[in-house]
């Protein structure tokens, strides 16, 4: 079977110093994000992989010609609404805003920060698949350890995890590329693409911009900008010798193969 490569990004505004009393007015926010959009979207280029983009809808309304530019080669998913809150409604709203600017079907969701949202409303909105789990323990935000690592059903619903390594879950999300030494990344990545056949990363525009002005934690500053961006396209590059890119959309036509997960059950699987 080939393995397939899933690359997203969380296109959002760009809030992360409010956590540490650092207030940026809604312009900062989305041009912080814009600025990393635009050298992203020339590397991804170059690197010749088709990602999906999930975008929040106050994005999407202040950038639409962007937008409109990444829907022509790269799939776009939702949001949400706004970064910083959300309510139930926001499923559908976010979804229509994003496919009249995009021209294209939404079909998915990641809620902001990765927190839970009831399946079947997710479902009810129109989305095919949800991947907003992170099937790891990360200190002060969540703890999935008993959660599925790998995707399942829930009712209509095709729910996709974030990637972790098998037995350990080591984490393959953004603050992994960014802090852990390659060789242990790449190690987890491979674990991770021969047990379950696919890898589903992710991470954010304002990633590749420079962050040492904004009041953020060490971890989330540490290689920004450039020096992110590069390093990110050499683990796309090593990840191509391995698999294809895929972009989630795409993945979900394959939902029937995956098991069903009723969350009442209580099973938790490796």
């Amino acid at each position: 079977m080939t393995q397939t490569i899933l690359l997203s990004f969380d296109v959002e505004e760009f809030d992360s110093p409010h956590g540490c009393g650092q207030v940026l007015p809604l312009e900062d926010q989305l041009a912080v994000t814009t600025a990393g959009m635009l050298p992203l979207i020339e590397r991804l280029e170059t690197v010749q992989c088709r990602a999906t983009f999930f975008t929040t809808a106050n994005y999407a309304e202040h950038e639409a010609a962007l937008i409109r530019c990444v829907a022509d080669h790269h799939e776009i998913a939702s949001h949400g609404y706004f970064h910083a809150s959300f309510e139930i409604a926001d499923l559908a709203r976010s979804r229509a805003v994003l496919q009249r600017i995009s021209g294209q079907p939404v079909v998915g969701f990641r809620r902001a920060r990765l927190q839970h949202t009831d399946h079947a409303a997710i479902a009810a909105a129109g989305y095919r698949y949800n991947s907003s789990e992170n099937p790891i323990w990360l200190p002060g935000r969540y703890n999935n350890l008993r959660r599925p690592r790998t995707a399942y059903r829930s009712g209509n619903l095709l729910n996709i995890p974030i990637s972790a390594s098998p037995h350990l879950r080591i984490p393959l999300f953004w603050l992994a590329c960014k802090n852990f030494p390659m060789p242990l990344l790449r190690s987890a990545a491979a674990r991770a693409l021969r047990a379950d056949g696919y890898l589903n990363i992710f991470f954010h525009p304002w990633e590749f911009t420079d962050l040492d002005r904004w009041r953020l934690p060490w971890y989330v500053k540490h290689r920004s900008g450039k020096p992110m961006l590069d390093r990110l396209s050499g683990f796309l590059a090593w990840l191509s010798r391995r698999g294809s890119f895929q972009t989630m959309e795409t993945f979900a036509r394959s939902a029937a193969r995956f098991p069903r997960w009723p969350a009442e059950e209580g099973l938790s699987r490796p």
